[in-house]
């Protein structure tokens, strides 16, 4: 098996289609993968070719009609589609190209879709206790997976599901307890410490499982990658059994939240315990990958909210950098 996921090609027309590759070779000669957002320039490059463009130029208008709101379109889809298009403008402009490079304002005011579900640590409990007793058939080709799955080191670690899935047995070190996250988001690799709790669970599951260095730790029966969709099913499926109640599609709670439990719990506890945020929250923000420290200041805001008892602590010695507004990211 191979370490990294396959480099996708994706073809690029119009007046555009050579900067388009330029834009993405360079972005992959740097160590981005940009699979997703060469699918994504790639549908851009389709659409600007329904207008008359001159040679290597980005107009307004195109810039303005890809960014447009369209039926049934989420704020969080007009985002990604602005913040692409920005860093293509910026590329041609840093060429010598002609580009219009829209700013943020030009979507108003973002309003994220979801707000992500914190669980309470007493639903922690009960979910994970449902995990630890979840059976599996005798002649299962995981019959451990259920003492760790993805699913625990999602709310243990904050990682992101893809994270969890592509973690190969390479990268779970059983010596001293450090994952290394291989290519994330934002194309960052980082060490990410386990607690002794769980560094003991993945050692017991690694007797059964963990075999190559190249193999995936967290096998699928067939010795691939984990579907994602079969970790949301046995997620839907634990809930029920924790008596954790599901809002219904699009309305949580979703495997990602376990991330964003994660980090709140992690705020609260530090609060609790007098720690001085400003320098613990540049540690949690490498600690989840984020790229800068605004979407770990987000969680400051949830916090706030979920705990009113330390409500009056946090605005008076962090009310400057609690968002009002906004999602997390």
């Amino acid at each position: 098996m191979t370490n990294h996921t396959p480099i996708k090609k994706y073809e690029f027309e119009g007046a555009l289609a050579k900067i388009c590759e330029g834009f993405i070779a360079e972005k992959r000669a740097v160590g981005y993968r940009y699979n997703t957002e060469a699918k994504k320039l790639s549908e851009f490059s389709r659409f600007s070719s329904s207008f008359d463009i001159p040679a290597d130029t980005l107009p307004e208008e195109v810039v303005q009609a890809w960014i447009a709101k369209k039926p049934m379109d989420s704020d969080r889809n007009r985002y990604a589609r602005l913040a692409l298009i920005k860093l293509f403008a910026e590329y041609m402009l840093r060429l010598g190209y002609t580009a219009y490079c829209p700013t943020k304002d030009e979507l108003g005011k973002i309003q994220w879709s979801y707000m992500p579900y914190i669980f309470t640590c007493d639903e922690i409990s009960r979910f994970f206790a449902a995990i630890d007793g979840l059976s599996y058939k005798p002649y299962s080709v995981s019959p451990r997976r259920h003492t760790v799955m993805p699913l625990r080191m999602l709310y243990c670690c904050g990682l992101r599901v893809s994270e969890a899935t592509n973690l190969h047995v390479k990268d779970v070190s059983l010596t001293d307890g450090v994952l290394t996250i291989c290519e994330s988001k934002f194309g960052k690799t980082r060490y990410v410490p386990m607690s002794d709790e769980l560094l003991q669970v993945c050692r017991v599951y690694a007797i059964d499982n963990a075999v190559n260095p190249q193999d995936y730790f967290f096998r699928a029966p067939d010795g691939g990658l984990y579907d994602t969709r079969s970790i949301y099913a046995v997620f839907r499926d634990t809930l029920w059994k924790a008596g954790i109640s599901h809002g219904g599609r699009g309305k949580g709670p979703r495997v990602h939240d376990f991330r964003h439990t994660f980090a709140v719990h992690c705020l609260e506890k530090w609060l609790r315990d007098g720690k001085e945020l400003t320098s613990a929250l540049p540690r949690l923000s490498a600690y989840l990958g984020h790229n800068d420290l605004t979407g770990t200041e987000r969680y400051l805001r949830m916090t706030s909210a979920l705990y009113p008892e330390i409500t009056a602590l946090l605005d008076q010695k962090y009310g400057y950098i609690i968002p009002k507004d906004g999602g997390v990211a």
